[in-house]
């Protein structure tokens, strides 16, 4: 497979539609880094040979402009952190899953007792299933992401208040 210029504008076109400020695409070892109101892209190589432009490139990045300060904010701010709870964090960008399949009762609930290395949610990538596991003991205190929401790298998910 090889990235054509249908295909890259797919890739600036999902980055544009998302809140996401950068993406990293790798195919067959051509990667392409994306990013917006000049944020580096995450996992880009500092000096990364780069080929010249296409003209549909070109375009769509001048395309993307930095957002107007009178911009809305996003519609679900993220949730603040319980005091004293360890926050786990999105792994990557995704959809949050509390449950292995639709259907299936969730991972965690609230009040549920979690030990080090249990999976409590999944964040799913590009069709890719991101098991997401507790790295305290504890009892979880909150679920901060519906199910099915889009998450941001970096996301608090769920607060466990350690045992």
């Amino acid at each position: 497979m090889t990235l054509s210029p249908p295909d890259i504008k797919a890739i600036l076109d999902a980055l544009e539609a998302s809140d996401w400020d950068s993406a990293t695409v790798t195919v067959e070892g051509v990667t392409i880094a994306v990013a917006r109101n000049g944020a580096t892209p995450a996992g880009a190589p500092a000096a990364a040979p780069v080929a010249p432009p296409t003209p549909v490139a070109s375009e769509r990045t001048s395309a993307i402009a930095p957002a107007p300060s009178d911009a809305t904010p996003p519609a679900t701010p993220p949730a603040a952190p319980i005091a004293g709870g360890h926050v786990i964090s999105a792994p990557s960008v995704g959809v949050f899953w509390r449950s292995p399949r639709p259907g299936s009762p969730p991972f965690v609930e609230v009040g549920q007792a979690v030990a080090i290395g249990d999976t409590i949610c999944i964040v799913e990538m590009m069709k890719l299933m991101n098991n997401v596991v507790s790295d305290v003991a504890g009892t979880v205190v909150a679920v901060h992401v519906e199910n099915a929401a889009q998450v941001e790298y970096g996301a608090p998910l769920i607060t466990i208040a350690p045992a």
